[in-house]
């Protein structure tokens, strides 16, 4: 476990001596300099207002998000901020995958009105870049490294104790005392549990009197419940035994939080549905940075900046230069798969397209079981590329398919995304909204899914979203909109608008403040 920030304890006793009136929870970093204890110094002259506040978020010309408060606003003052912990499964930094989307967008919005303290578990390395770009939100920073070895014990422990797998995958000791620690020293206003997995560090009496909120993001026990009637039959045991452990977790969860969050409103009607609770059950839907994904045409003389991201909207061309040739030249309709390719209902998804659709498309212009074969488009060439992290063996073998192109990890996907004429997202199993399809539609793409794929997504079906879940749907859809290039960019130009109306971040994670600053609902179960 590491700590990134220290605090200089002459910094807090000079404020318990010459503060009293002061909220001397604000903890100060070493690397301040002597100009900025003068500076506080002469606040011992008026214990109930700040002069000139006190910024501890470094300002690298960074904005923080749309409306972030600046350092000479009067409510910008460190001191004036409640304490916040957000506790995640995974450092949240950089944001290439669904659950580092969501919870690192949930900090950059908080930190804009909270002291945040962000503790949480990791199995990756974590750079000194990465650090420092999360530290800019941050008031401190806790990491307790697990790796698989860690994971499995605690796993094993979890389940003699009567609790999940994943409490025990995700379960740090140090990380732990750390929190508690904490909490005793100087007690948090507020905490945010992001997923049911971190909720057992704060489920004690020290947090009895504290604010909770936990985002749930997915129901995690219908999605193993799920997983455990359409595996095989040696995995049946292991994911129904996880759904049930996970369920009481839940209802946990349910009975001592103050109000949880959902991805979707589907996905809070599900809940609320296998849970008996009054607690307030909300779906808070992900949001997209409209401003990082956009359309080719966009590309030219772009230069704004990126709210909250030390990134650039220049990039470099991808390795095969055909997919950033114009549409009028590419010899074959471009499609394109992104997602982490270990994830089990990403592989499954794009093994069934790879195995099923893409074969019919290249192949033939009738599907031997249709009914109506006549109505289906002519066939045309089809290319398909795969685009994501840690591809894993099964993924790695659709590249021997004649029209797959694996690219795997990549250092900015967007050249993929600009090269491809349609974006596809062929998952069976999913839970809340897939981001990928939001980063896709955000970028001008005709986007093809499944009814999974496309849930909390309230687009306009056949205008700014195209749905397709049978085989025959599939091929239709793909040959109906390779054949008509105008109708690909019509329904490209309305998914980017709908998505730039409906997913800014910043409206859709504003929900949590409001969340945090209502009183406390909850009564401590016995």
């Amino acid at each position: 476990m590491r700590r990134v920030t220290k605090y200089h304890p002459l910094f807090n006793n000079f404020i318990r001596q010459n503060l009293p009136h002061a909220d001397i929870s604000i903890r100060v970093s070493p690397k301040w300099t002597k100009s900025a204890l003068t500076e506080a110094l002469a606040l011992s002259h008026a214990p109930y207002r700040l002069a000139e506040p006190i910024n501890t978020y470094r300002q690298n010309n960074i904005k923080r998000s749309d409306n972030a408060r600046t350092p000479e606003s009067p409510t910008s003052s460190p001191l004036s901020l409640p304490r916040l912990l957000f506790l995640t499964h995974r450092f949240v930094y950089p944001p290439n995958r669904g659950d580092r989307i969501r919870s690192y967008n949930l900090l950059r919005v908080l930190s804009e009105n909270h002291r945040v303290t962000l503790a949480c578990t990791n199995d990756e390395e974590v750079s000194k870049n990465d650090h420092e770009h999360v530290q800019e939100f941050c008031e401190s920073v806790i990491i307790a490294p697990l790796n698989r070895i860690i994971r499995l014990a605690g796993a094993a422990a979890a389940v003699a104790r009567g609790r999940s797998l994943t409490e025990g995958m995700f379960h740090s000791r140090s990380l732990s005392k750390s929190i508690a620690q904490q909490q005793r020293s100087n007690p948090f206003d507020a905490v945010l549990v992001f997923c049911s997995s971190m909720f057992p560090y704060v489920d004690t009496p020290l947090f009895s009197d504290t604010r909770m909120i936990v985002d749930l993001v997915d129901v995690d026990s219908a999605k193993w419940s799920q997983m455990g009637q359409e595996s095989t039959w040696s995995k049946r045991p292991i994911y129904r035994f996880e759904a049930n452990r996970v369920r009481k977790l839940e209802q946990r969860i349910a009975d001592r939080a103050d109000a949880v969050a959902l991805v979707s409103e589907k996905e809070a009607d599900l809940f609320r549905n296998s849970i008996r609770t009054d607690t307030p059950i909300i779906g808070i839907s992900n949001g997209v940075d409209t401003d990082f994904f956009f359309p080719l045409a966009r590309q030219a003389g772009n230069k704004r900046s990126l709210k909250g991201e030390q990134r650039s909207l220049k990039y470099e061309a991808p390795p095969n230069s055909q997919h950033l040739a114009p549409h009028s030249q590419l010899p074959t309709l471009s499609l394109i798969f992104t997602g982490v390719l270990d994830y089990k209902p990403n592989v499954e998804g794009i093994d069934w397209f790879c195995r099923q659709i893409l074969p019919t498309l290249n192949a033939s212009p009738r599907l031997s079981h249709s009914p109506t074969p006549s109505l289906l488009p002519p066939p045309l060439p089809i290319s398909l590329t795969i685009v994501g992290r840690r591809p894993n063996a099964k993924v790695r073998d659709l590249a021997k398919l004649p029209g797959v192109n694996l690219v795997g990890e990549v250092p900015d996907v967007r050249p993929y995304l600009h090269g491809a004429d349609i974006a596809i997202s062929p998952l069976k199993l999913a839970r809340g909204i897939q981001n990928k399809v939001l980063e896709a539609m955000a970028s001008g793409l005709p986007v093809i899914a499944t009814t999974q794929s496309a849930e909390g997504i309230d687009a306009q079906p056949g205008e700014e979203l195209i749905i397709a879940d049978t085989p025959e749907q599939w091929v239709h859809a793909i040959r109906e909109l390779g054949h008509l290039r105008s109708q690909r960019k019509v329904i490209g130009r309305q998914a980017r608008d709908y998505v730039v109306s409906q997913f800014s971040w910043q409206a859709r994670l504003r929900h949590f403040d409001t969340l945090l600053e209502q009183p406390i609902c909850r009564s401590l179960s016995s």
